[in-house]
Protein backbone atom coordinates (compact mmCIF):
# COMPACT_ATOMS: atom_id res chain seq x y z
CA UNK A 1 0.00 0.00 0.00
CA UNK A 2 1.76 3.59 -0.71
CA UNK A 3 1.25 6.01 1.31
CA UNK A 4 -0.28 9.15 -0.54
CA UNK A 5 1.72 12.38 -0.01
CA UNK A 6 0.92 16.06 -1.88
CA UNK A 7 3.72 18.15 -3.81
CA UNK A 8 3.96 21.30 -1.95
CA UNK A 9 6.92 24.08 -2.19
CA UNK A 10 9.55 24.59 0.37
CA UNK A 11 10.74 27.58 0.50
CA UNK A 12 14.49 27.97 2.19
CA UNK A 13 15.99 31.26 3.40
CA UNK A 14 18.95 32.45 4.41
CA UNK A 15 19.16 36.05 5.98
CA UNK A 16 20.33 37.93 8.96
CA UNK A 17 18.84 37.02 12.71
CA UNK A 18 18.76 40.68 12.77
CA UNK A 19 15.99 40.95 9.59
CA UNK A 20 13.52 37.52 10.65
CA UNK A 21 10.76 39.95 11.55
CA UNK A 22 10.33 41.66 8.46
CA UNK A 23 10.79 38.22 6.60
CA UNK A 24 8.10 36.40 8.69
CA UNK A 25 5.57 39.37 8.32
CA UNK A 26 5.69 38.19 4.76
CA UNK A 27 4.66 34.74 5.84
CA UNK A 28 1.95 36.02 7.85
CA UNK A 29 0.46 38.06 5.10
CA UNK A 30 0.93 35.25 2.11
CA UNK A 31 -1.11 33.02 3.80
CA UNK A 32 2.15 30.52 5.33
CA UNK A 33 0.28 28.84 8.33
CA UNK A 34 4.28 27.56 9.62
CA UNK A 35 7.87 28.32 9.51
CA UNK A 36 10.78 27.65 11.44
CA UNK A 37 14.18 28.98 11.95
CA UNK A 38 17.80 27.89 12.49
CA UNK A 39 20.56 29.00 13.69
CA UNK A 40 23.19 28.74 11.63
CA UNK A 41 26.94 28.93 12.52
CA UNK A 42 28.80 30.29 9.42
CA UNK A 43 29.09 29.73 5.69
CA UNK A 44 30.57 31.83 2.74
CA UNK A 45 28.92 33.38 -0.59
CA UNK A 46 29.28 36.51 -2.66
CA UNK A 47 30.85 38.84 0.16
CA UNK A 48 33.04 36.08 1.46
CA UNK A 49 33.73 33.89 4.34
CA UNK A 50 31.71 34.38 7.73
CA UNK A 51 31.16 33.14 10.93
CA UNK A 52 28.58 33.17 14.07
CA UNK A 53 29.63 35.98 16.24
CA UNK A 54 29.45 34.23 19.62
CA UNK A 55 30.12 37.71 21.70
CA UNK A 56 27.67 40.12 20.21
CA UNK A 57 25.81 37.88 17.69
CA UNK A 58 25.64 40.85 15.43
CA UNK A 59 26.56 39.10 12.16
CA UNK A 60 24.55 36.18 13.38
CA UNK A 61 21.81 34.33 10.19
CA UNK A 62 19.57 32.02 10.05
CA UNK A 63 17.72 30.08 7.78
CA UNK A 64 13.88 29.82 7.86
CA UNK A 65 12.26 27.19 6.07
CA UNK A 66 8.39 27.09 4.91
CA UNK A 67 6.44 24.61 3.60
CA UNK A 68 3.01 26.15 1.77
CA UNK A 69 1.57 25.76 -1.85
CA UNK A 70 2.10 26.70 -4.74
CA UNK A 71 0.13 30.23 -4.68
CA UNK A 72 1.53 30.94 -1.38
CA UNK A 73 4.77 30.46 -2.77
CA UNK A 74 4.61 32.60 -5.85
CA UNK A 75 2.53 35.89 -3.12
CA UNK A 76 6.20 34.77 -0.97
CA UNK A 77 8.64 35.13 -3.63
CA UNK A 78 7.35 38.31 -4.92
CA UNK A 79 7.56 40.02 -1.65
CA UNK A 80 11.17 38.91 -0.73
CA UNK A 81 11.61 39.71 -4.17
CA UNK A 82 11.47 43.24 -3.11
CA UNK A 83 12.73 43.18 0.20
CA UNK A 84 15.99 41.53 -1.44
CA UNK A 85 16.31 45.17 -2.95
CA UNK A 86 17.24 46.40 0.68
CA UNK A 87 17.80 43.37 2.60
CA UNK A 88 20.61 41.07 1.82
CA UNK A 89 19.76 37.12 1.45
CA UNK A 90 19.43 33.75 -0.38
CA UNK A 91 16.29 32.42 -1.00
CA UNK A 92 15.89 28.56 -2.71
CA UNK A 93 12.48 26.94 -3.59
CA UNK A 94 11.99 23.06 -4.59
CA UNK A 95 9.02 20.92 -3.96
CA UNK A 96 8.25 19.25 -1.08
CA UNK A 97 5.95 15.42 -0.53
CA UNK A 98 4.04 16.10 2.80
CA UNK A 99 1.80 13.93 4.46
CA UNK A 100 -1.55 16.15 6.08
CA UNK A 101 -1.45 18.75 3.14
CA UNK A 102 -4.04 20.73 4.97
CA UNK A 103 -0.90 21.44 7.66
CA UNK A 104 0.38 23.50 4.42
CA UNK A 105 -1.98 24.55 2.50
CA UNK A 106 -5.26 25.63 4.14
CA UNK A 107 -7.32 23.37 2.25
CA UNK A 108 -8.90 20.09 3.59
Amino acid sequence: MAIETTICKRIELAIAKAHLRVFARVFETAGVTGWTALKTVGGAGTSGVWQEDQLTGAEDHIVVIAITDAEAADVVLTKISKLFERYPGVVSVSEAQVLRPERFTGRP
